[in-house]
């Protein structure tokens, strides 16, 4: 099944009256800076429904022209979409843009946060997940994608159908930094050649499995 056309309406008011209208919440899942997200039912199927915050809509908006919703669902899409990278992701379903609502659904994984199973399960797993990890980001590099918000929060790790855990993406509203660099030394790096759209990958990648700043986070958000 490949991912629902985007789903548009940018002057009605609210969910009751738009194209997610059949959306059914049955409950909270969590929240973060940006979003609340929950667990909902929607053409038949269970669902995550994530429900943006103004503040990181208007945030969005000073860094990148397309409308966060808009902006999640393709680059979800164009991440499942990869050759290969469908068994790593989240599948995108569709998403919402009006003046008071802005929504993305998203397929609903049935896991456990990477960092919660690793903690559970100890040292022993870190082999072949580890594997899983690097082989999703060679995949997305070789289809020309770059810089995901890859940390062990951001990664649900779910049973394939042999039974093997394996780690998904679900979360894609980071405005790469290539597409928009934090300051003026960072763009000229990238105009010389001497940065690369990859590093930021690459560097996550080696400080996948170090906790200490999910942890700090963890414990603010627990204070």
């Amino acid at each position: 099944m490949s991912p629902k056309p985007p789903q548009i309406d940018r002057s009605a008011g609210g969910l009751a009256i738009t194209t997610l209208g059949d959306v059914r919440v049955l409950g909270r899942l969590g929240e973060g800076g940006r979003s609340t997200v929950h667990r909902a039912s929607w053409h038949g199927r269970d669902v995550a429904l994530k429900l943006y915050k103004a503040s990181a809509v208007l945030r969005h908006a000073r860094k990148h022209p397309q409308h966060l919703a808009e902006f999640e669902y393709e680059r979800n899409a164009a991440f499942w979409r990869a050759p290969g990278l469908a068994r790593y992701v989240a599948e995108p379903l569709g998403f919402l843009a009006t003046s008071g609502v802005a929504a993305f659904v998203q397929e609903l994984l049935c896991g456990e946060l990477y960092y919660f199973y690793y903690r559970r399960h100890g040292e022993r797993v870190r082999p072949g997940l580890q594997r899983h990890v690097e082989r999703m980001v060679e995949l997305y590099h070789a289809a020309g994608l770059y810089d995901v918000d890859l940390h062990s929060m951001n990664v649900m790790v779910v049973e394939a159908p042999d039974g093997e855990p394996i780690p998904k993406l679900f979360d894609f509203n980071l405005v790469p930094f290539h597409l928009h660099p934090p300051n003026p030394l960072v763009a000229l790096l990238l105009r010389l050649g001497l940065l690369t759209p990859r590093a930021r990958d690459l560097r996550k990648l080696r400080e996948f499995h170090d906790f200490r700043r999910v942890e700090a986070r963890l414990l603010q958000f627990y204070e």
